[in-house]
């Protein structure tokens, strides 16, 4: 299963009938990632519906990888959620656990997604009594949440990643390239263009997204981006950090 971004939250529209009425979802979902300790065999996340009818969800739990500069999510057994399946009342609350079901090996971080999806309601043909007549004419936005887990490995020293980046073209456009060679992951924020009289352009205002270990992973650069010349270089926040780090320079060996 290939993911190309991966946002905390997206929304995916079904059909349910014809006409220019939409419904937004109640679905909520905390917190935005989860980190279980090499000691912790469970965490929890919190469903809430904000909304003012009942609905259904569905939680899954992927491996998490990227080859080729690309996301990959895959049936796996590492980590399993309970409850799988939710039924939501107007501003009810429901815990999912998160649960490790093996002991943290390896020498690196691992990596998981957890999929929240809000069900479609049943079809207009047949709907429920209190249903109101937007839902049952229109769009109905049913929410997907990706939620990142990440295991760190096992031993006393904190992992952390180890980053170097690189210009690329690729079919005529700039692309940045960012490998990870250490042991944690590495989420990327604000990349900003700082040329060498010090002069700062954001390229990027929020999240560029994440390296894991061992992987490494392109972006393209908008096409209304700077030009960038010799000595430039992009620099990004890597894991919330308030202070930024240099990615890749302008015309550096590789």
């Amino acid at each position: 299963m290939s993911l190309r971004r991966l946002a905390l939250a997206c929304a995916v529209a079904w059909l349910c009938g014809a006409g220019p009425q939409a419904r937004a979802s109640g679905l909520q979902v905390t917190p935005t990632s989860l980190t279980l300790a090499p000691g912790r065999n469970a965490d929890g996340l919190w469903l809430g519906n904000t909304g003012g009818q009942t609905l259904h969800a569905q939680v899954r739990v992927l491996h998490w990888t990227q080859q080729g500069g690309e996301e990959q999510l895959a049936p796996s057994h590492g980590l399993v959620a309970s409850p799988p399946m939710i039924e939501l009342a107007p501003g009810a609350r429901q815990l999912v656990r998160v649960i490790r079901t093996a002991p943290a090996d390896g020498a690196r971080e691992d990596a998981y997604r957890v999929l929240v999806d809000e069900l479609p309601l049943a079809p207009a043909s047949a709907p429920p009594p209190a249903q109101d007549a937007d839902a049952q004419r229109g769009l109905r936005f049913v929410l997907r949440y990706s939620v990142p887990v990440f295991l760190p490995p096992a031993g006393d020293a904190p992992a952390a990643p180890q980053l170097q980046g690189r210009l690329l073209e690729d079919g005529g456009k700039r692309v940045l390239e960012v490998a990870n060679r250490g042991a944690a992951h590495a989420q990327l924020g604000n990349l900003v263009r700082v040329d060498v009289q010090g002069r700062r352009t954001e390229l990027v205002p929020g999240l560029v997204g994440y390296v894991l270990p061992g992987s490494a992973m392109r972006w393209p650069l908008a096409a209304d981006a700077p030009a960038l010349s010799a000595g430039d270089r992009l620099a990004s926040r890597i894991n919330g950090a308030p202070d930024e780090q240099t990615l890749a320079v302008v015309g550096a060996s590789p």
